[in-house]
């Protein structure tokens, strides 16, 4: 079981990633770069390999100092244009079932734990800054559970991370990131993408697949 300090810092690494994903408003990009202030204690205190670590920053710095007109650019030329890279965890499915069970399946992790995803986005279920968002909120409630000594209610944010890490980004991040690389020019988003990916990579030993 992580401790208070540990899910807070491994909350902000997801939060960071689900934030690249929406759009690149001078907000949302003002509140990315300040993340890169206190990055050294929040990776310390997450105990992230330094791959991931030294990805993250790279990320979060380019965010800081690229033209904002150039990312928002790469935004709408990847995600919105020609719809070059789709960001909807079912999309990456082969069968039009599962792609429905999916999208019911997550919804229905997200109304077990009261997470409710933006409407006026136009999101769905499975869009994986609503995907990314939903980890970071359950490691909070994990940190507030763990803080309040509810071993129970933390032990049940850990199965449902495990379990929707495995079940939800694992086995469909590795190919929407190499997808972002193959199509996009920009450097923010291809910095996310390997951040991302890194970030995936990592986490499969911090939730391992039960025997």
């Amino acid at each position: 079981m992580h401790d208070v300090e540990t899910s807070l810092a491994r909350s902000v690494f997801y939060e960071v990633a689900s934030l690249g994903f929406s759009y690149p408003s001078d907000e949302v990009l003002d509140y990315v770069s300040e993340q890169l202030a206190g990055l050294s204690l929040t990776v310390k205190a997450a105990g992230f390999d330094p791959d991931t670590a030294k990805k993250c920053a790279t990320f979060l710095s380019l965010g800081t100092t690229l033209d904002r007109d150039e990312i928002k650019r790469g935004y709408t030329e990847l995600f919105i244009g020609g719809q070059q890279c789709r960001l909807d965890e079912s999309e990456y499915s082969e069968h039009i079932f599962y792609r429905q069970q999916r999208m019911a399946d997550a919804a229905g992790f997200y109304r077990a734990f009261g997470f409710e995803v933006a409407t006026d986005g136009h999101q769905r279920a499975d869009f994986i800054g609503a995907e990314l968002e939903f980890m970071h909120v359950l490691l909070l409630k994990q940190a507030y559970a763990i803080e309040k000594s509810w071993e129970d209610k933390a032990e049940a944010c850990l199965d449902a991370e495990g379990e929707f890490f495995h079940e939800h980004l694992e086995w469909w991040i590795p190919t929407l990131c190499e997808k972002m690389r193959e199509v996009s020019s920009c450097a923010y988003y291809m910095s996310l993408s390997e951040y991302l990916e890194s970030l995936a990579r990592s986490e499969t030993s911090v939730y391992p697949l039960p025997v």
